[in-house]
């Protein structure tokens, strides 16, 4: 399988589109990125208006969207479109069935999510949610082929869903979860990707990035974990095969996806492991200073700023 993952490719002046797939690790990613590059030339995709900031990011001057090193967050492949400059992708895959588990259990866990009233007071389970929040299924294909976010999760359908007692809906909203979509995915993986990485190896993935975009970083910490999930060793196997029955095309995606990233750490010629290791005692040891956590949020307000402009 060849792969662009290499130092080789990497031009100055790339931009680099962080395809963050919900649930993989994404959100420390987004930290270190706006540590990396001048704040003023990221473009972010906010969570909260995820429909609204790509059409934002659409509607620039062509001249502002050229000054661009990044543009990141919940997006589907194909904003390169509007880059006039060369570009590139960046992503991380996760276990399906773990990426599953972590969106239940974030929607139940955290009051602001839409569906966490919805999960308290209809004691809605798992199973139940995936099949109500049914673009969840095979997500992370339908993001990497190039979906449109409304065609798979479209808005109103979204709202309605959250509401007590409406019904899921019907199976056509799935209709992307096919065999179509997963060559696609791959496809744009092998074509348009320069970085592939798995949540489960991120410290090793970010090494790689490390080495492949020439990134300063020494250490970092972990944002957004979800203490309050169970193993996922403590759930019923007959959940855990639902789950990956209605994750199939996931499943193959990140199985490819890994293959990528075992096949780039052979080539990057490095001690991967030994590096990811003086990075995890980076994160672990002492927390970040006053000092340095008031950077990283001003620069993180920065970016976002820039990109509402």
């Amino acid at each position: 399988m060849e792969h662009p993952q290499t130092t080789s490719n990497i031009s100055p002046g790339t931009a680099v589109l962080f395809l963050h797939i919900p649930k993989t690790a994404g959100t420390t990613l987004h930290r270190i990125m706006e540590q990396e590059y001048d704040p003023f030339r990221i473009y972010t995709i906010e969570g909260g208006a995820i429909e609204w900031s790509i059409d934002h990011f659409k509607s620039l001057s062509e001249r502002r969207r050229a000054a661009l090193r990044v543009v990141k967050g919940h997006m589907s492949f194909g904003l390169h479109e509007f880059l006039p400059q060369r570009s590139t992708y960046i992503t991380f895959l996760r276990d399906p069935v773990e990426r599953c588990i972590s969106a239940y259990y974030y929607s139940k866990d955290n009051p602001l999510n839409p569906f966490h009233q919805r999960i308290k007071r209809e004691e809605i389970d798992i199973l139940t949610f995936l099949d109500t929040a049914r673009w969840n299924q095979n997500l992370q294909c339908k993001m990497v082929a190039g979906i449109d976010r409304r065609d798979f999760r479209p808005v109103d359908l979204m709202r309605r869903a959250r509401q007590l007692g409406a019904p899921p809906p019907g199976p056509e909203l799935d209709r992307w979860s096919n065999a179509n979509t997963l060559e696609k995915a791959k496809e744009n993986l092998l074509r348009y990707f320069s970085f592939v990485g798995v949540s489960e190896r991120f410290s090793e993935g970010l090494i790689l990035l490390k080495h492949v975009f020439g990134w300063k970083f020494s250490s970092y910490a972990s944002y957004r974990k979800s203490r309050g999930r169970p193993k996922r060793e403590s759930l019923d196997p007959a959940i855990l095969a639902a789950i990956e029955q209605r994750n199939e095309f996931d499943r193959a995606l990140y199985e490819f996806g890994k293959k990528i990233f075992v096949e780039a750490i052979d080539r990057a010629g490095v001690d991967l492991a030994r590096e990811a290791a003086v990075l995890g005692r980076g994160a672990g040891g002492k927390r970040k200073s006053v000092v340095d956590f008031g950077s990283l949020v001003i620069r993180a307000a920065a970016s976002r700023l820039a990109s509402l402009s």
